[in-house]
Formats: C-alpha cells, structure tokens, sequence
C-alpha cells in the first residue's frame, strides 16, 4: 500500500508539472522554440498574448542590435516571459502618461503665450489681389499682394511682429501656411494699414493656384502670432509647438 502511494504521488506530481506551462523554460536556441507549442496552448488567451509580444519584443531588440543570438536571458520560464512583458507594457504606459502631460503643459503654455499675443496685437489680412506677371516691373510670373491691418491694443510701440498666417476654404480645409515677418511699427494704441508683403505664385503648385483663384470672402483667414518686438527692447513670444 505504501509503494502505491508513493507511485501514486509521482504520477499526480507529474501531471501537476504538465499542467504548468509557465514553468517550462524556453530554450537559448530559438530553433528549438517550436518545443514550446504544447505548453504555449495550454496558456489562458491573454498570457498567450503576453508571451508572444515577449517573444516578438526580444526577436525585434535581437535583430535591430544586429545580434543573430536572441536575448532570451538562460533560465527564462513563459511564466518569466509573460511577467517581463507585463512590466515592460506597464512601464511604457507609465512613460506614455507622462510624455502626455508634459505634451498637455505645454500646450497649455502655448495657447496662454498665444492669447497674450493676441491680446497684444491683431493681425488681419484686409485685402487679397492678383497682380499680373510684368516684365518691365520685374515681376516674372503672377504674384499674390496682401494689405494687413494691424492694431497695437498697448500703451509701447511696436517694432515688428512675426507669425503664421493660415488661409483655410469656406468648409474649413487648409489652404495654405504661411510665414511673415513685419519689421513695422505701430504707434502705441492705433491702428495702421500695412503693405508691400505678398507671395510670387508657382503655377505648378495647388496650394498657389487655389489661393489665387479662391475669392478672400470664400476664405478664413487667421494669424497666429509668434513674437512681438517692443521699440523698447522687451519681446513676448510664444512656444513654437508641443513636443512631439
């Protein structure tokens, strides 16, 4: 009776160790991996997920470091596997979070500089027209001239605003960006019309024809100021944009 209880208890001790495939060890040679399918079957859905983003994880690292051996540290179990992956997700996600709230400060930085900016000066774009290619006034193709009216809302002078001027359709798809640069003044608390900026058309590009062709009422025009000078030498600016 008791050599059929120790039998016994081998043959139930067995089957336990059968029933754990988190125990079985991968093997250092991944040609022998395949020796895994059996206990990687008997793994719930998710730790199979887990363990085959390990296993995917560990081949990629491998073969972008430019090792032909994986890096499967000896002794690793599935169960070690699906562990590590866990880890390493949960630490990415921990990462990821804060990468978003450093992206959220920013922004937040960036669209509380822009409103002062604004509060600052405004930048409208008053007249859009088409002049004509003109040999004799040296213009080679056809160009874009633009009127700004331009408002300083401070008791300083202004000595120059720099920024963005975005021209987006009547249903609200970019147009185009576009850069500009003023070296103006503007009195304290006045307005003034500004002139002499515009933009050579390049008939090859759709964003150039469009432009030239879409009426400035059919248009939304805005400016999303970058810096403002002071006469003075004080500046305000804004961030250029959230990490990415």
């Amino acid at each position: 009776m008791k050599r059929i209880a120790v039998v016994a208890l081998l043959v139930l001790s067995l089957t336990a160790g059968c029933s754990r495939p988190k125990s079985t060890v991968i093997p250092s040679d991944p040609q022998k991996w395949d020796q895994l399918a059996d206990s990687v079957k008997k793994l719930s859905d998710d730790d199979r997920k887990e363990f085959t983003a390990y296993m995917m994880r560990v081949s990629m690292a491998s073969a972008f470091s430019g090792n032909k051996a994986i890096a499967v540290p000896p002794g690793t179990t599935i169960g070690d596997a699906i562990s590590d992956q866990k880890k390493w997700e949960a630490d990415q996600q921990a990462e990821e979070a804060k990468a978003n709230i450093l992206k959220a400060k920013v922004a937040a930085e960036r669209s509380a500089a822009m409103k002062k900016l604004s509060d600052t000066a405004t930048v409208a774009l008053a007249d859009l027209t088409v002049l004509p290619k003109n040999y004799d006034a040296g213009r080679f193709s056809d160009r874009l001239s633009f009127i700004y009216a331009v408002d300083n809302h401070t008791g300083k002078a202004i000595s120059g605003i720099k920024g963005t001027v975005v021209f987006k359709d009547q249903f609200g798809a970019d147009i185009e960006r576009m850069g500009l640069s003023m070296d103006e003044d503007i009195a304290p608390n006045s307005s003034r019309a500004i002139t002499g900026y515009g933009k050579d058309i390049n008939q090859f590009e759709d964003n150039d024809t469009k432009l030239a062709v879409t009426p400035l009422s059919k248009m939304h025009v805005t400016f999303e100021p970058q810096m403002i000078n002071f006469a003075d030498g004080t500046s305000l600016t804004a961030p250029d944009g959230d990490p990415s």
